[in-house]
């Protein structure tokens, strides 16, 4: 199904890095607790994401990669 909300997937991610905060950001990005134990799950989904909007045009793109590496840190990543 077309995303009504959102012009494409990077628009959807800046915008629940950017916009949201605690757990309503967590909801949005589809992470659970599940992220925080197990590393390299963590790990995939950082790298993953970083991918889609690390050449993005987006003017908010740089605070989404520093809430990004704040995110992956809290999940006990190194970047």
């Amino acid at each position: 199904m077309k995303d009504l909300y959102f012009l494409s997937e990077e628009t959807r991610l800046i915008f629940g890095l950017v916009e949201l905060e605690a757990k309503a950001q967590l909801d949005f990005l589809g992470i659970d607790q599940s992220y925080y134990i197990n590393k390299s799950k963590a790990k995939n989904w950082y790298e993953e994401t970083k991918s889609k909007i690390e050449n993005s045009k987006h003017p908010m793109k740089d605070v989404a990669i520093e809430n990004l590496n704040k995110l992956y840190k809290g999940m006990g990543g190194k970047i």
